[in-house]
């Protein structure tokens, strides 16, 4: 091969890899560009054609519903305060008693004798406070004449003393004997109804089992637990409804009597309900529902459930105004099934979008379906 040749065919091999070489480094300088720089694409400007929903003013007043235990106005068990043998008791299971009425006899054959050794200690304490007093008189009287010594006149002064609180200390004992007596007669402490009875004829009793166990039904109390939510709206003296299954259909009127004033570990304020029971329809222990109209304190507002977006921006709605969307964040109350309770952040009154997309944001353009008519 000639020089020219060669030289010619080098020039070529040259130019070729500079032609690669260029190419080369176009591709990595588009491929280098940023994503930023790539122009957006804008945003569908079709507006959302959703279901639009009105909130509503919730009532202005709410009744709750609460499990309840009838329980006596006022209960007892009975236990005699004398140790003895049951002579005979007078009332029995499901008796009315009145306040004071004898229910039960003791026999206290060991107080019986304690009160008479008693007895013997105060006349024997008596006698020797008489003699010490003959003693001490004799005794002031012959020191006087320097018959004693004042050192003897001063023992039986002294001996007199003693005498007469010995004497003190005896009829001190005997009365308390003589109190211990009247509890061989155990009577009702007030008037109701015995609802349970363990006295037997000849058992012996020493105070720590009760004979009897008294309650007064004439009014009974219910107590409910109402919850922490509720409890502005509770007050003395307002109304509640009982109601039992075995009364079907029928209802009795109560109160509110008192509350605990402060909420248990639970949340719940306890409350406490009075209801007559003169008729004595009612049992003590039956198992109740309570009813009590409760005023809302905060007036809420009533959305559909569908209407509520729960997202990490929190709990919010699409307010529907002027053709757009806008996200208010509110605070929610009570889950009622089909409708939620918002307390905060929304106005009766207010057009709420249904079932709006995870992808709505805030100012999206929207086209309001108007609802199917009902079907007649």
């Amino acid at each position: 091969m000639s020089k020219p040749t060669s030289a010619l065919l080098l020039a070529a091999t040259a130019v070729a890899l500079i032609g690669f070489t260029a190419i080369g480094l176009v591709s990595r300088s588009g491929a280098a560009v940023p994503p930023s720089a790539t122009p957006a694409v804008p945003a569908s400007s079709e507006p959302l054609r959703l279901l639009v929903a009105t909130a509503t003013a919730g009532a202005s007043d709410t009744t709750l519903t609460l499990p309840g235990l009838l329980a006596p106005w006022q209960q007892t068990q009975i236990h005699p305060q004398a140790r003895g043998y049951v002579r005979r008791y007078l009332v029995d299971l499901g008796d009315a008693v009145k306040a004071g009425q004898l229910l039960a006899e003791i026999d206290t054959p060991t107080l019986d004798q304690e009160l008479l050794a008693a007895q013997a200690r105060v006349a024997q304490a008596e006698a020797q406070r008489a003699l010490a007093h003959s003693n001490n008189e004799r005794s002031q009287a012959m020191v006087a004449e320097g018959i004693v010594s004042q050192q003897r006149a001063d023992a039986d002064a002294t001996a007199l003393q003693a005498a007469v609180a010995d004497l003190g200390v005896a009829q001190a004992s005997l009365r308390a004997l003589r109190a211990q007596t009247g509890y061989q007669k155990v009577t009702a402490p007030f008037a109701g109804r015995i609802t349970q009875r363990r006295a037997e004829i000849g058992q012996l009793v020493d105070g720590s089992a009760p004979l009897f166990t008294l309650a007064d039904t004439r009014q009974l109390r219910v107590t409910v637990q109402v919850p922490q939510s509720h409890m502005r709206g509770v007050a003395a003296d307002l109304p509640a409804q009982v109601s039992l299954r075995e009364y079907p259909g029928e209802t009795f009127a109560g109160t509110v009597s008192r509350t605990a004033g402060a909420l248990d570990t639970a949340r719940t304020l306890t409350t406490e309900i009075t209801l007559p029971n003169t008729e004595g329809r009612l049992l003590a222990g039956a198992s109740v529902d309570v009813a009590l109209t409760l005023p809302n304190v905060a007036r809420a507002v009533l959305i559909p459930a569908n209407a509520l977006i729960v997202g990490s921006q929190g709990t919010q709605v699409a307010v529907v105004g002027d053709g757009k969307i806008k996200l208010t964040p509110v605070r929610v109350g009570r889950d009622l099934g089909k409708q939620i309770e918002v307390i905060e952040g929304l106005s009766a009154g207010t057009p709420v979008a249904l079932s709006p997309p995870d992808t709505v944001r805030d100012g999206q353009q929207i086209a309001v379906i108007e609802p199917k008519p009902a079907k007649s």
